[in-house]
């Protein structure tokens, strides 16, 4: 955990080198949860995500964000700076909040799809909350309904679980 909370800013985020190396790395089948902002292409994320479940891997998302990037409750003009591109944007919240919104729950709506038609269950997390608690969330639900050794033949083959891992453990569809 302390690990992952050190990350370094100023990198974009690029599923493919990682999920490859997983792919070919990880020979038995097994469970595979990744965590990520999932700020990047949604076609490469779905083929990384075809390629592991493929595999027969069981496939987890956890999409970790800001409350702020998900809700957008800029009031003021500011000056914003990139990590991932170095550069800064002045950005005014009257003047781009709806464009934003609106790509923001376009961009959702295709990573839910994705892994809706593979059978990965995909979660949203918010960094106001500690990842171990919302991970520890996720292993006490995932051990309550019992291991799921289904593997996906097509969209209909899984109920898709899309939600976010809440403080009771339960998942249910974000606001």
């Amino acid at each position: 955990m302390q690990a992952l909370e050190r990350s370094l800013a100023g990198t974009e985020t690029r599923l493919a080198p990682p999920l490859e190396q997983i792919a070919k790395t990880v020979r038995k089948r097994g469970l595979i949860v990744l965590i990520s902002d999932l700020l990047a292409d949604i076609e490469t994320l779905e083929t990384q995500l075809g390629y592991l479940r493929s595999r027969g891997h069981e496939v987890v998302v956890m999409r970790i964000l800001d409350s702020s990037e998900v809700d957008f409750v800029f009031d003021e003009a500011a000056l914003f700076h990139d990590l991932e591109s170095g550069r800064e944007l002045y950005v005014d919240p009257q003047t781009v909040r709806a464009s934003y919104l609106e790509r923001f729950a376009i961009h959702q709506a295709g990573i839910q799809q994705a892994c809706s038609n593979l059978g990965v269950d995909f979660y949203d997390i918010t960094t106001d909350r500690p990842l171990e608690l919302a991970l520890f969330d996720f292993l006490h639900a995932r051990s309550r309904r019992g291991r799921q050794v289904q593997r996906a033949h097509g969209p209909a083959a899984r109920t898709q679980n899309s939600g976010s891992v809440s403080g009771n453990g339960n998942r249910g569809a974000r606001s």
